[in-house]
């Protein structure tokens, strides 16, 4: 399974890069602004495939209709409480026609959040900058075998301390201070093989991944930047904690997440007449 989830990884990656490559010389914000639009367009053009928009244009014609009688007889008590159960009809009709849909869109909705995750989740290391390298042990692993466990990097990054153990959870971390630009990977050895894990210290803006996992392969679809660990490996997950990309609207900071929902959802409600689209 790891294997089929390695290969789907690489595909998503490659195909998002394709769109991701050309956008980077506008820099971090504008390209996720450029890349949200077209998400926006992708998802409501998949809304329009999977729903059943003649019913949704029905159902939504007949509720402006009722909304139009509370209007007319709103001194009709009567028949202003028949209609408002009328509405109340038509509305769960409606949210019927549009909850399958809806649950449709996850899918394609969370892989790509998983990708601009990987994206603009964090930025490289720059020279001079301290941080930490974790390495996670896998459930069971004895106090011997977390003993052997080492940390090997090149002149690109010093290692500044040494491996500091934590029993619970099993725990190996050093700190390591960013000397040189370069993409270098790091490797860990476990006393029987050796992992690598790639590092990027850069003054620019880069895609980094800062997670090699092998846990669950449903929990290694959440990070897709390298190639999962191994299962026979008693080292769980690789970790280097890299800065947060500090992204800034009007000056002030904006996580990624809240850019790309605003604008996907802005700019794929604005374009929805064009595309036939009915919501």
């Amino acid at each position: 399974m790891s294997t089929l989830v390695a290969a789907f990884n690489a595909l998503v990656t490659f195909l998002f890069g394709l769109v991701y490559a050309p956008l980077k010389w506008i820099g971090p914000l504008g390209s996720i602004v450029v890349i949200s639009c077209l998400c926006g367009l992708l998802l409501i053009w998949i809304f329009g495939k999977v729903s059943n928009q003649p019913a949704i244009e029905f159902t939504r014609n007949r509720l402006s209709s009722e909304l139009i009688g509370l209007r007319l007889f709103k001194d009709d008590l009567r028949v202003f409480f028949g209609i408002q159960f009328q509405i109340l009809v038509w509305t769960l009709k409606y949210l019927r026609h549009s909850l399958f849909p809806m649950a449709i869109l996850l899918i394609p909705t969370v892989i790509l959040l998983i990708q601009f995750n990987l994206h603009y989740g964090a930025r490289p290391l720059r020279p001079k900058e301290q941080t930490l390298v974790k390495v996670t042990l896998r459930h069971g692993v004895t106090a011997q075998s977390a003993a052997q466990i080492t940390l090997q990097s090149p002149p690109n990054l010093t290692i500044e301390t040494p491996a500091v153990h934590i029993e619970d959870p099993a725990e190996v971390c050093w700190r390591v201070r960013a000397t040189t630009p370069g993409e270098f990977d790091l490797t860990i050895h476990d006393g029987n093989a050796a992992l690598s894990k790639h590092c990027v210290v850069s003054e620019r803006w880069n895609r980094v991944a800062p997670v090699r996992d092998g846990g669950p392969w449903y929990r290694s679809l959440l990070y897709p930047g390298e190639a999962p660990i191994p299962s026979q490996s008693p080292i769980e997950a690789i970790e280097i904690r890299y800065p947060e990309l500090d992204l800034r609207v009007i000056g002030r900071h904006v996580h990624w997440l809240v850019l790309f929902l605003v604008v996907s959802l802005a700019f794929g409600y604005a374009c929805k007449g064009l595309l036939g689209v009915k919501i």
